[in-house]
């Protein structure tokens, strides 16, 4: 986008009774800045990294030089989770020189004097918190590492400010470039708050058929979280998975963790709540990490999302998925207990990938993900997760319509 490209900004330095060549010389260089911040990211914009399709997301780029610090001023938002990272040329997350992490939860947030954290303790959203982003070892409150020890000067590294289910409107953090006591200020990106046009699947040419017969049952897994901006807060285990052959759907069954109820800014932790957000999510396999997002007849998208407010529960709190077409979505959202899950429209015959996430789990919460070690296979993840280990099989949508998903085995 072009508001990523970063300038350099010129100043002239007045020296009294010094020769211009000499004030040449002697001009501290000012910080290089991006022509904008807060480039939005997400399914409705360019849609890779595979995004939550209930979370809005938003970079700064930036280059870095020695002596640079970013300041972010911003409010409290009026939402279910916010926080502000910073990423390495790789797109990855890391620890600064003096082992700080590159991100900070709401709740960790202190708030300027004067102000409230309604993340930390009972109270109106929109408080005062200021982030810098520096190389100094030893930085000021709400301090994220600029980038990781042994980065070359020049080297990109981005600022990404998240929001997940957001009440009403708010607004994004004043940005100001700090370097040699000059201090550039950076507006906002003009379509940083558009919602933008939604964007959907992929060509047709790019489809993989099915091959006949029933394909091998997925199996869950966690995954490294590496690269694509990974969230620290989140934790994830993922399945890939070929299209359902003709007349069925991908069945997904496990027990869901407590969340955090609706869109507003609560302290965290929260007496028994398990984590503060979990969603499952359906994704193209191929390419930049693309979530599903069909277009529907009547107007809108039906995301490829689905989280804890709009996932159908059991008596005894599990959840049951069906994964299929849009033209299947009917028969599906029939059945009692069960909540639809759509493959791309665009490619329905293409290989997918399911994606669960965990955030912010509480500290009492054994069966996590973020308890299972990063880059465990099948068995592993499910011995520490127990019941809310999620198991996948194929089941022909006829027999999950005339008597429930436990008529379909291996679930």
């Amino acid at each position: 986008m072009k508001c990523w490209k970063p300038v350099l900004l010129a100043a002239a330095l007045a020296l009294s009774g010094a020769a211009p060549a000499a004030a040449a010389q002697t001009a501290a260089p000012v910080p290089a800045v991006p022509a904008c911040a807060w480039a939005p990211l997400g399914h409705q914009t360019s849609n890779v990294a595979y995004p939550d399709t209930n979370a809005r997301y938003w970079l700064l780029r930036y280059t870095v030089r020695e002596g640079l610090t970013i300041r972010l001023d911003g409010r409290f938002p009026d939402a279910r989770y916010a926080s502000v990272a910073t990423y390495d040329a790789h797109r990855g997350s890391f620890t600064g020189p003096d082992g700080t992490p590159s991100a900070l939860t709401d709740h960790r947030l202190l708030p300027d004097r004067g102000s409230d954290n309604p993340y930390r303790e009972p109270a109106r959203a929109d408080g005062k918190f200021t982030v810098t982003v520096t190389d100094t070892a030893a930085g000021p409150p709400n301090a994220l590492p600029l980038a990781p020890a042994g980065t070359p000067e020049g080297a990109e590294g981005t600022v990404v400010y998240r929001i997940y289910l957001p009440h009403g409107k708010f607004r994004l953090p004043k940005v100001t470039f700090v370097q040699n006591g000059h201090r550039v200020r950076v507006g906002t990106c003009a379509d940083a708050l558009s919602p933008g046009a939604p964007a959907v699947g992929a060509p047709s040419g790019t489809t993989s058929p099915a091959g006949e017969g029933t394909p091998a049952r997925p199996v869950f897994s966690r995954s490294g979280g590496a690269g694509l901006y990974p969230n620290p807060d989140n934790a994830y285990l993922s399945a890939g998975f070929d299209a359902p052959p003709a007349g069925q759907v991908l069945v997904v069954r496990g027990k869901a963790p407590t969340s955090t109820a609706g869109d507003r800014a609560r302290p965290w932790p929260a007496g028994s709540v398990q984590v503060r957000y979990w969603s499952m999510c359906d994704n193209l396999w191929w390419g930049p990490g693309e979530v599903v997002a069909n277009p529907l007849p009547g107007g809108g998208v039906d995301p490829g999302c689905r989280s804890d407010f709009d996932t159908r529960l059991s008596p005894a709190g599990t959840y049951t998925y069906a994964v299929g077409t849009e033209e299947q979505r009917a028969a599906v959202e029939r059945v009692p207990g069960v909540t639809f899950l759509p493959l791309s429209s665009a490619t329905p015959a293409a290989r997918h990938l399911l994606i669960l996430r965990n955030m912010v789990a509480a500290p009492g919460f054994a069966e996590a993900i973020q308890r299972v070690p990063a880059g465990s296979d099948a068995a592993r993840t499910a011995e520490v997760m127990g019941a809310y280990y999620p198991k996948a099989a194929y089941c022909g949508l006829s027999v999950l319509a005339a008597s429930g998903p436990e008529a379909c085995p291996g679930t």
